[in-house]
């Protein structure tokens, strides 16, 4: 797996995070949090939190983890929306 590098600017941290899964369509907590290991787990539901907030991705709970996807209306290239 590749670890991604981050700037200390939260502005860098919500890029890349939001970069990781609009690449990957479908991710877990736990791989988000291995891809990125300088990253708290606070850190990184922070984020996610923010991303969230503003309609980039969706968090769903799993029995043991959560999945991160990438909004399916905001990644569609095709103009239409589900």
């Amino acid at each position: 797996m590749t670890s991604h590098t981050i700037s200390a600017m939260p502005q860098g941290i919500e890029s890349a995070v939001h970069r990781v899964v609009s690449e990957r369509r479908r991710v877990t907590f736990t791989v988000l949090s291995q891809t990125f290991p300088q990253c708290t787990w606070q850190k990184l539901f922070q984020v996610l939190h923010y991303l969230q907030e503003k309609d980039l991705v969706v968090l769903a709970p799993l029995r043991w983890d959560y999945e991160i996807r990438v909004r399916e209306d905001i990644a569609r290239t095709d103009g239409r929306v589900t």
